[in-house]
C-alpha cells in the first residue's frame, strides 16, 4: 500500500527536531512549561497559522 505524506507533514519536515531540541535545552525554553512541550507547542502554531478552516467559528 502506497502512503503519501500529508501537505502538514511535509511542511514540518522542514524542520529538523533534534536541532530544535537543542536550541530548547540551550534557552531553557521549557524550564516553566507547564502543559504543552516546545515542539508540540510549535506543530500547534503551526498548523493554526497553516491556513482558515473552512467552517471552524473562532
Amino acid at each position: 500500500m502506497l502512503q503519501a505524506a500529508s501537505l502538514f507533514n511535509q511542511l514540518l519536515q522542514h524542520f529538523s527536531r533534534t536541532e530544535f531540541g537543542s536550541l530548547v535545552k540551550k534557552h531553557q525554553a521549557e524550564r516553566a512549561a507547564k502543559g504543552f512541550a516546545c515542539w508540540a507547542q510549535f506543530v500547534a502554531m503551526t498548523f493554526c497559522q497553516s491556513g482558515p478552516l473552512p467552517g471552524v467559528l473562532v
